[in-house]
């Protein structure tokens, strides 16, 4: 059985206000193109297929046109879970007629089984949608489920008794796993992880929830990671799909293919005039930008200036600002024992990382008696 492992699609999402349709459009054709040419026997999407439970117009035109290009033109039957991102009931309007050709999604608390057929025989699909803790308790009418570990848990608790080969696919997060920090937190107040354990009979569980591609038990278990990067904290990671094939006895291969987004989310740093100098040779001036100044002193403008040359520039940070916000508490100063002075002296060498000089500080003085003088606060 040879299928493709794919999660966290995040359709609709904005960043710094900005849609990623086209962004999201270009991977996904890129996606398709590469499906097509691999001719897996299915393709897993492990939940969290679109951004907010109730997407935009555009996304589900391009979720429709991505699973038209899967499923109707190539051929190749598409099996989807539903994330905490998603809206279960709108995901999987249709499942009934969408299963009889070969797009089968699950988004119930009761997991759903799809079983396919190879040259060696059935291999069995378990699809384990997100349903937060509340649900699961309620529906199974179980007060013992208190925390998502002890609903994963209950949900999956007969696997072990399933003969043959055997695939999950789950959106949850598993302990021990990297998170970043486009993800949103699966509980409030308590620990949304789950114990691998409750998996121990499957061949293979596709995971879906963390952004960072990565394997846990030798690869028995993985996340193959967003479709994009989503946040800044994600610049260095490498983003893909997971081609996997296992034999007649269970044993497994997988492989990570990467792709390329149109635009690359990257961290700059540099003084102002010399980013001023445009791109270097091989950096795309396109590309989503957090840029870290170097410069001693705020630049006026910075910001839509550098636009001119880098238009997806969404942040800058200066270095020296950085720098002072790691000063423990206990290195601050108390600022309500200061007079006005001591504040704008604190104030400017925090702004600067510069102390006063002789002439600034004279006319600081001067400024603040004048305010005394003409009834203004006392300092």
């Amino acid at each position: 059985m040879r299928f493709i492992h794919t999660s966290d699609w995040h359709l609709g999402r904005l960043f710094f206000g900005e849609a990623l349709t086209e962004e999201q459009a270009t991977l996904l054709a890129e996606f398709a193109a590469l499906a097509k040419d691999m001719k897996p026997d299915a393709i897993l999407i492990a939940g969290d297929v679109y951004d907010r439970s109730v997407p935009p117009a555009e996304a589900v035109e391009l979720l429709d046109e991505t699973l038209g290009a899967l499923v109707l033109d190539a051929g190749i039957p598409v099996l989807m879970i539903s994330g905490n991102h998603d809206s279960g009931p709108r995901l999987a309007f249709g499942n009934r007629f969408f299963g009889k050709n070969r797009l089968h999604v699950a988004s119930s608390v009761t997991p759903s089984v799809v079983t396919m057929e190879d040259a060696w025989g059935p291999v069995r699909f378990e699809l384990i949608p997100y349903a937060d803790t509340a649900a699961v308790r309620l529906e199974l009418a179980d007060a013992t489920v208190t925390d998502a570990d002890a609903a994963i848990s209950r949900r999956i608790a007969d696997k072990g008794k399933q003969a043959g080969r055997c695939v999950a696919l789950a959106h949850a997060f598993l302990t021990g796993g990297e998170c970043s920090e486009s993800e949103r937190p699966l509980s409030v107040g308590g620990s949304g992880a789950v114990s691998a354990e409750h998996f121990g009979g499957f061949d293979y569980v596709a995971m879906g929830h963390l952004h960072r591609p990565q394997q846990m038990e030798g690869g028995r278990l993985a996340y193959s990671g967003s479709l994009m990067k989503y946040s800044f904290d994600e610049a260095a990671h490498k983003k893909g799909v997971y081609l996997v094939e296992i034999d007649g006895a269970g044993n497994r291969r997988q492989e990570f293919l990467p792709l390329s987004a149109r635009r690359d989310m990257r961290l700059v740093e540099g003084l102002f005039s010399e980013l001023m100098q445009g791109p270097k040779a091989g950096e795309n001036p396109d590309d989503y930008l957090s840029i870290t100044l170097l410069d001693d002193a705020p630049v006026i403008q910075a910001i839509h200036r550098l636009r001119t040359l880098y238009p997806k520039t969404m942040e800058i940070t200066y270095r020296y600002q950085q720098d002072a916000l790691q000063l423990t508490p206990g290195l601050r100063p108390d600022h309500r024992s200061l007079s006005g002075l001591e504040l704008f002296e604190s104030f400017a060498e925090w702004s600067t990382q510069k102390t006063l000089s002789a002439k600034q500080r004279e006319t600081m003085v001067a400024f603040l008696d004048d305010t005394a003088r003409t009834g203004g606060d006392a300092v």
